[in-house]
């Protein structure tokens, strides 16, 4: 499960010195972590980590967003003493953790199948086959058998079907024909968080509104 607590500690000291009420209290870090969610969200929606660089791109070449599902299960949990972004669906928050951290992930055979469907093995081999096969040298043979090349990806999708790409590359890595577990390695993608601007703004905001409230 992912959450994000909410960075208050020099200002929750302000708040404990102007001697507010548990409800204004819980108010103010209620705006602060909607603020923090809003925040993430933008994040989602411009593909961008906590530091402001655009997300590693597929590999498979796609240009689909990212992650964009993500942003309409975050939740603001508030008490007045603390707040915090979570994720209400379990595994809503462990896709999103893995995602958020870049960890590994192990998919099975009926997993993948539930969740992509069965791959149409005679179709072209995909943008991904054809990377993974000039990564590990794949050639071919020159024109008249002159030698070998390296083949462009372009060529590779348009003359390979996607299962003979698929045991290319298993002849290739040395795997077995058929594999039952795997695991996919994810780049990080952080949205969940604050960066250093976001950060002062919202002790700025959580101070304003505590002197706001204590007038």
């Amino acid at each position: 499960m992912l959450s994000i607590g909410i960075n208050t500690s020099k200002a929750k000291q302000e708040l404990n010195l102007l001697k507010l009420g548990p409800r204004k209290r819980r108010r103010i870090l209620r705006g602060a972590g909607r603020k923090v969610r809003r925040d993430s969200k933008t994040r989602i929606r411009s593909q961008k980590d906590l530091v402001g660089s655009h997300w590693q791109a597929r590999s498979n070449g796609r240009k689909k967003r990212m992650l964009t599902k993500l942003g309409k299960h975050m939740q603001v949990h508030s008490n007045p003493n603390n707040a915090q972004v979570v994720f209400g669906n379990n595994n809503i928050g462990k896709i999103a953790r893995v995602h958020q951290e870049g960890l590994s992930q192990e998919m099975t055979a009926s997993e993948a199948a539930r969740k992509y469907g069965t791959p149409d093995y005679k179709g072209s081999a995909t943008r991904a086959q054809a990377v993974s096969l000039k990564e590990e040298g794949y050639k071919i043979r020159r024109n008249k058998g002159k030698g070998w090349k390296n083949p462009s990806i372009k060529w590779i999708m348009q003359n390979l079907e996607r299962g003979q790409a698929g045991k290319i590359l298993r002849i290739m890595r040395d795997e077995p024909n058929s594999k039952n577990k795997w695991t996919i390695a994810l780049p990080e993608r952080s949205f969940l968080g604050q960066n250093r601007g976001e950060l002062v703004a919202l002790k700025n905001y959580m101070l304003d509104e505590a002197f706001r409230l204590a007038a």
